[in-house]
């Protein structure tokens, strides 16, 4: 599966309802939520609005409604991006700005914020429209993990760090009947193990972004050489395939069948 990292912008807006709206035929869309000071989630990756939207106001310490009639700067922002009509989002709308078939991976960015958020969902009845990520290392993360999901039910994922944690980790998640893990791996053949482990039971996530990703496995890399990057992946076994390219990595991935 696909995974657009916070929809499709460029020259739309990162995290914007038009990204989001065009990312819909995708298989999933990962967001990100912040809780505003009045409780209310909003859609935003950095711990301000300098980059997005040229202002220092913090999500933390501004109420939602002054936040989402902040206007976004395109793309991925920056003092050279242009303004746009694209306004900051509340996590409620962004869900609602995709296809019904949209399914969403929501990273919260500050763990603390994890359970209001799921709590927001179960009270507006979209909890079925995505998952929630938590960093997990021990069985006591797992308990949370699962019971975020038994006490609202949203589904869970589990972010992994193999190199930390050890295979034995990926075991106990399909045990526990974990529906996804999100990957973090320095080595493809431990990266393959983990996959082997989970087998049909547990989807096993990773992300090539440039910012972010694994053994040099990055969306810029791919463009050059997608078997190198997208290919390695997938005969790995990996069931999501986060990416800042999605239409490449879907026609690549049209050529394989």
């Amino acid at each position: 599966m696909i995974s657009t990292h916070r929809g499709l912008w460029g020259p739309a807006p990162e995290n914007s309802l038009a990204a989001i709206s065009a990312a819909g035929n995708y298989d999933i869309i990962e967001i990100d939520t912040q809780i505003a000071r009045d409780g209310v989630p909003v859609v935003i990756h950095d711990p301000n609005l300098v980059r997005t939207a040229g202002k220092a106001m913090r999500p933390r310490d501004t109420d939602h409604t002054t936040l989402v009639a902040q206007y976004l700067y395109e793309g991925l922002g920056g003092p050279d991006a242009s303004p746009t009509d694209e306004q900051l989002p509340t996590l409620s709308d962004a869900l609602l700005a995709a296809s019904p078939r949209a399914f969403f991976d929501i990273d919260v960015k500050y763990p603390a914020e994890i359970e209001a958020v799921a709590h927001f969902l179960a009270q507006s009845e979209q909890q079925h429209m995505g998952s929630l990520k938590i960093d997990t290392r021990t069985s006591a993360d797992i308990e949370k993990l699962l019971s975020l999901q038994q006490r609202f039910g949203v589904m869970v994922m589990a972010k992994v760090v193999l190199p930390r944690t050890g295979l034995g980790h990926i075991r106990d998640l399909t045990k526990a009947d974990v529906a996804a893990a999100e990957v973090w791996f320095d080595d493809l053949g431990q990266l393959s193990e983990a996959c082997l482990i989970a087998g049909n039971d547990m989807a096993i996530s990773t992300f090539t972004l440039d910012p972010v990703h694994c053994c040099g496995l990055s969306d810029t890399r791919a463009l050059s050489d997608p078997d190198a990057v997208w290919g390695q992946l997938l005969d790995a076994g990996v069931t999501v395939i986060m990416t800042d390219l999605a239409s490449q990595l879907a026609t690549y991935m049209s050529a394989q069948d």
